[in-house]
């Protein structure tokens, strides 16, 4: 017989029983896994398969590519080396390199982790598939030769654009500093500290355990298995991309990270508020987005990979932890579902982001094209219904030997703050916040969209 104490997570599991299977099915995600740590008590549960062509059930240990959770580790190494010594957060990092490397010596690690060194170079997964043929060498510091020498979007420290790159600098800088790899650094210092049993960096280390497949949709939007598709090797990210999205793991070693994370065994800074992410309430620790659920502060972060979705979030204050991992593409679909579930089962109440009608004046600064780099560019229109505006995706076209992500629109958007917009779902349910720049005069001269810095182009 369960005891009270017992009752939140068995509650929880009866209901993601229930759930769980008809999201999978409604979105055609192939398989998740479900990790919920609540007031010291653990629930995982895997559902769905791990591959529509050769399935095998995902359980709480199947593998998945978690994509930019991976960033988050980076910082607890960066973390572990500045309590060390070896590492300074506000000094530049071009002394570490060649002095023809071509790092802008204004830019330090700070501004590398949190995102807020001008770098954008999202030309680095576009056009991977093209630089990484004929074997070309994928390590950390072979990356940079891609893409630093391109000009910054911004003077280091003055904004926030979402910047893969720069986390290949922040991983680069890692490695001149101590003389060391990367990926052996992530072991010692992050995953066997926190008990990240099967955690790791390459196939060659996930071929001996159950690994969740990557999958996408067809023309009939039946789950597809995706092979050779994307930035990647084959499955494998490039080595530079390790620190940034690479990491290979599974709900129950991103439970053990969490509570690591949160204990006095981490580096302390993890969760420092080192510089805000553009959007009231938003800021960015070591590589940590900081923000707040149900008035407690929370720490966490998404990840895609090309056929895999996935969220971590710490919440300590409330005694929770929780990680959901897709693999597909579209994972993000249903993690929104999942996350509503448990939040209600930690007793969670989560006041929806106000929103309120966009002002005729602000919805003509608004209207116009802002240039999303790689991913091609978006148009703000005026919504169906008044007081709202819509966000019209134009994907780029890619070229010969390129790969472009597809950039999805929004429908309907409202207002959620002085300089923040806030997409609604077709039955008006608060999505994801879209923030945007006005300057002196009240032109809007960009919108942050999924937290890159997009600038108006028409």
């Amino acid at each position: 017989m369960n005891t009270p104490h017992h009752q939140p997570l068995d509650e929880l599991r009866a209901r993601l029983d229930a759930a769980v299977p008809e999201l999978l099915a409604e979105h055609r995600i192939p398989g998740t896994a479900i990790g919920v740590t609540l007031d010291g008590r653990t629930l995982t549960a895997g559902y769905g398969v791990t591959n529509v062509r050769h399935p095998l059930p995902v359980d709480a240990h199947t593998l998945f590519q978690v994509g930019s959770i991976s960033k988050t580790l980076l910082g607890a190494v960066i973390g572990r080396l500045l309590e060390r010594g070896e590492l300074e957060l506000d000094a530049p990092v071009a002394p570490l390199f060649a002095p023809d490397a071509g790092i802008d010596p204004r830019i330090t690690l700070r501004h590398v982790i949190t995102h807020t060194s001008g770098i954008d170079a999202q030309n680095m997964i576009a056009d991977a598939p093209r630089i990484l043929a004929g074997g070309t060498d994928d390590s950390i510091q072979a990356s940079l030769r891609h893409f630093i020498e391109q000009p910054l979007m911004f003077e280091p420290g003055s904004d926030f654009t979402y910047s893969g790159p720069g986390i290949m600098v922040a991983a680069a800088t890692v490695e001149r500093a101590t003389g060391r790899r990367y990926a052996e650094l992530l072991r010692e210092l992050v995953i066997e500290p926190a008990g990240m049993e099967l955690t790791c960096t390459t196939a060659d280390e996930a071929i001996f355990h159950r690994v969740a497949a990557p999958h996408g949709r067809d023309a009939a939007r039946a789950p597809e298995l995706l092979v050779d598709r994307g930035w990647q090797r084959h499955w494998q990210l490039p080595g530079w991309d390790v620190p940034g999205g690479g990491v290979v793991s599974n709900v129950t070693d991103l439970l053990h990270y969490a509570a690591w994370s949160a204990s006095e065994a981490a580096p302390a800074r993890l969760f420092e508020p080192l510089a805000g992410q553009g959007v009231d309430g938003h800021d960015i620790g070591l590589a940590w987005h900081l923000s707040h659920t149900g008035g407690h502060p929370t720490m966490s972060h998404n990840g895609l990979t090309i056929g895999y979705a996935s969220r971590l979030v710490l919440v300590p204050s409330a005694g929770l932890a929780y990680t959901v991992l897709t693999n597909s593409l579209h994972g993000e679909e249903i993690v929104g579902e999942v996350e509503k579930l448990v939040l209600e089962a930690a007793g969670i109440e989560v006041t929806p982001q106000a929103a309120r009608p966009v002002p005729a004046e602000l919805a003509e600064a608004l209207q116009g094209t802002y240039d999303c780099g790689f991913y091609g560019t978006i148009s703000v229109v005026p919504g169906e219904r008044p007081g709202e505006v819509a966000v019209v995706a134009h994907a780029a076209r890619p070229e010969e030997g390129q790969y472009v992500i597809e950039l999805e629109g929004a429908d309907r958007a409202v207002l959620a703050g002085p300089d923040t917009l806030v997409t609604l779902s077709p039955d008006g349910t608060p999505g994801s916040l879209v923030g945007f720049v006005r300057e002196d005069d009240g032109t809007v001269s960009a919108v942050r969209y999924h937290g890159r810095l997009d600038r108006r182009t028409a």
